[in-house]
């Protein structure tokens, strides 16, 4: 188990994400800000393209299309399966700021698939801390 946020874990996610299959057209490159994680908060750097993980960085990201602002448990949620994104964000519990629809709508090919579900038990069962 690895602490959220740490390099562990990143390298954990990442290899998780090799599994992720190319689904054309589902691309974004986010800033992701996760606030009360065991760590305190947590910034990331992702780089979404044609469904793959091709990136995923601590810190802010030079470049992004959107950022992603939510708490650890409603991120823990999302993976679960137990929140809808789209839900999360007309709650206000998933705040997006820039080219939200990339996220909201482009991403569902991806994240409603068997295999996302695979990967996102990869990334809780690696996760350390309890984000719930």
């Amino acid at each position: 188990m690895e602490d959220f946020g740490s390099e562990g874990w990143l390298a954990a996610v990442r290899a998780a994400a090799e599994a992720l299959p190319e689904v054309p057209g589902c691309s974004v490159r986010a800033r992701l800000e996760i606030s009360g994680g065991p760590g305190g908060p947590c910034r990331l750097g992702v780089v979404i393209r044609d469904g793959r993980l091709v990136e995923l960085s601590p810190g802010r990201p030079a470049e992004s299309d959107c950022t992603v602002t939510c708490s650890a448990a409603d991120a823990a949620a999302i993976l679960r399966g137990e929140l809808d994104p789209a839900v999360a964000y007309m709650q206000g519990r998933l705040k997006l700021e820039g080219a939200y629809e990339r996220v909201l709508f482009g991403l569902r090919p991806v994240v409603g698939s068997v295999a996302f579900a695979a990967f996102a038990e990869s990334v809780r069962a690696c996760s350390g801390g309890d984000c719930s």
